[in-house]
């Protein structure tokens, strides 16, 4: 089974805890336990060395694990981390924050936990991880129905992916976050997508696109600086182009609006620069006052324009002043870590140098050159896998309906052999009592009353359910007048079909190599056809290490617990998870059915039934369920 399915199936399973986690939050108003209380003095601190101290005292204050506070302050402890770039730490509470998120079921808190370790990770400069983890934020959003979100997680990721070199898979996400972000009138992210997907077609060649992408980002700004950003990158586009005049004619425009330096030496110097590619001469000086009022300004990106600038037009004219240049150019480039302008630099000092350090430049071009296409393939191979997984995900599912309409179909085919239903009914009867004997035999008391209870259950549901059933068939058929034939074939078919869910129920357990495809058939047949099962875990447990007893407690219990789900939940989605522990196995079951009160629940015999059977193994069992907040059970058993 892939990586993508599991994770779909733990997401579903915990589905439930949405809503609950909600009403928690709301419920935290009314707090005054010393945690709640030294978690507000936090956020009323303004030294951030104090408000983390203070966190982390709140944290270990918390004496319950499944209290939802923690899941705050980790939030809070990640958002400070990153503010005093210690983003080691950020890393470290974001990783606490996604185990949390999956202990609690919480959905909300798994998809905000990937991003804010997306967010640590960015800051890390580990872009491959930030893709991973902002794919994973936004499909958990998507999933919690908040589109938002997942849009803007999409344009982090898409970011992710151009940073990475992969364009195209960019631009699709891009496209992607703002179908769901077009009506939501978000300020920020709106004009970001724009402007990434101009700079996607800036890099696959396509000017004329780029160029509306970036106007359409214009029409939303909301600040003069992202305006004149915008009007810079457009400006320099029509340079690309070699339309010179029109390329002038927009930084001259733009010029005057500037109102901070480091804006108004970007279009100062964008403008010398293209004054001289149309006319090779007559501006180097002013180039230069830009270069060293950006020193003065220490601003480091623009500095790097300029020695690319300085480069270029003294190539020809004055190679060992461009020399100098590509030197600087290649410094600042390595200390800022930017691969493009380092490849930029390398191809100046390669047609610069003398032959021995043509030598060495070259093959460090070639070096970087090699990382950033590897780096490149790598990110698509990723997302190419990622997509192979997505499309597994959905075969499976469809598998799953596919199985699930087979299943109708076997049930119709039957109805040919709807009278063998009234002999199996009383066959089962007589089964059961002479099963009851044997086993009363050989068994220890409290095993015996167990087995009574379910062979009392049985006879019950055969004497309630067949048995007064049969009697008013044969009833009717003893009054051909007022015979209905469609009722009472009708009737025959709906006894056979619930004579063969008691057989089915108390078949022998086969603890044999096909135990576990037994189980998993049991389980998927158990499923109301309004209802997905999602198992994850199935096919990581051992199961061949596993005793006949233990074996045979799992598969009942399980059993139990479908068929409870069945009479009395309503559950559309059913989440059953196998981990293995240390040397135990741990089995969780989920529903978002309508729940029960746990007094209710303590007093089903059902449930005694499988805490009896675990227990007699030297397992452990206990279970959770509140009206209308579904059910959950976990189990433990040594393997």
């Amino acid at each position: 089974m892939n990586k993508a399915f599991p994770l779909l199936f733990l997401i579903c399973s915990l589905f439930s805890g949405c809503s609950e986690n909600q009403k928690l939050e709301q419920q935290t108003i009314e707090r005054t336990d010393k945690a709640f209380r030294t978690f507000q003095k936090a956020k009323t601190v303004e030294d951030v060395g104090e408000k983390l101290r203070l966190l982390s005292q709140a944290a270990a204050q918390i004496e319950s694990p499944d209290d939802t506070l923690l899941t705050e302050i980790l939030d809070h402890q990640i958002y400070f981390y990153d503010a005093i770039k210690l983003y080691d730490s950020s890393l470290h509470y974001a990783n606490l924050m996604i185990e949390k998120g999956i202990e609690t079921g919480d959905t909300s808190t798994l998809a905000k936990a990937y991003y804010r370790r997306g967010r640590a990770q960015l800051n890390r400069e580990n872009h491959l991880e930030v893709l991973r983890d902002m794919h994973q934020s936004q499909k958990l959003y998507l999933f919690t129905g908040d589109s938002t979100s997942a849009g803007r997680r999409l344009v982090e990721l898409g970011i992710a992916q151009f940073r990475l070199g992969d364009f195209s898979g960019s631009q699709a996400s891009q496209i992607q976050a703002l179908k769901l972000l077009q009506n939501s009138e978000d300020s920020i992210f709106l004009p970001r997508i724009y402007n990434n997907l101009a700079m996607t077609y800036r890099q696959l060649g396509d000017l004329d696109e780029a160029i509306d992408e970036y106007k359409n980002a214009l029409r939303i700004a909301k600040t003069r600086r992202d305006s004149l950003a915008l009007l810079n990158n457009i400006a320099n586009i029509y340079q690309e182009k070699k339309d010179y005049e029109r390329s002038l004619n927009l930084y001259d425009s733009i010029l005057h609006l500037a109102t901070d330096k480091t804006t108004f030496n970007r279009i100062k110097g964008n403008l010398y620069y293209t004054q001289w590619l149309q006319n090779k001469s007559g501006v180097e000086d002013e180039v230069k006052d830009i270069m060293k009022s950006r020193q003065q300004e220490n601003d480091l990106i623009g500095l790097m324009t300029s020695y690319n600038h300085l480069t270029r037009m003294n190539l020809k004219e004055d190679p060992e002043e461009a020399l100098q240049y590509a030197e600087k150019y290649h410094s600042l480039s390595k200390k800022l870590k930017s691969l493009s302008d380092q490849t930029q630099a390398l191809g100046y000092l390669i047609q610069l140098s003398p032959p021995v350090q043509n030598k060495k430049y070259s093959l460090e071009y070639m070096r970087i050159n090699d990382s950033l296409s590897t780096a490149r393939n790598r990110v698509k191979n990723l997302f190419a896998k990622i997509k192979y997984d997505e499309e597994q995900k959905i075969k499976e599912i469809k598998e799953l309906e596919t199985l699930t309409s087979n299943q109708k179909l076997e049930l119709l085919q039957e109805r040919n052999r709807r009278n063998l239903a009234i002999s199996t009914a009383f066959l089962l009867l007589a089964s059961a009592f002479f099963v009851y004997y044997l086993i009363k035999q050989g068994h220890k008391k409290k095993t015996i009353r167990e087995i009574h209870q379910t062979e009392v259950r049985i006879s019950k549901r055969i004497h309630d359910e067949l048995a007064n059933d049969v009697y008013n068939v044969i009833t009717e058929v003893e009054n051909p007048a007022s015979l209905d034939r469609e009722v009472i074939l009708n009737k025959l078919d709906s006894i056979y079909s619930r004579t063969r869910n008691i057989s089915r129920e108390n078949t022998p357990v086969h603890t044999g190599p096909g135990f576990a495809e037994d189980l998993q058939y049991m389980l998927s047949h158990s499923t109301p056809a309004h209802a997905r099962l999602f198992l994850t875990g199935f096919q990581d447990i051992a199961w061949e290490k596993l005793n006949a007893e233990a074996k045979i407690v799992i598969y009942r219990s399980l059993q139990e617990l479908m068929v409870n789900m069945n009479k009395h939940s309503e559950a559309s989605i059913i989440g059953i998870n196998f981990r293995k522990n240390a040397s135990r196995l741990q089995i969780t079951y989920n529903d978002n059915g309508v729940g029960a009160a746990a007094e209710q629940l303590k007093k089903a015999s059902g449930l005694q039934n499988v805490e009896n059977r675990i227990v007699s193994i030297g397992g452990t069992f206990n279970f959770q369920s509140d009206k209308d907040k579904g059910f959950s059970a976990n189990i433990l058993i040594s393997m």
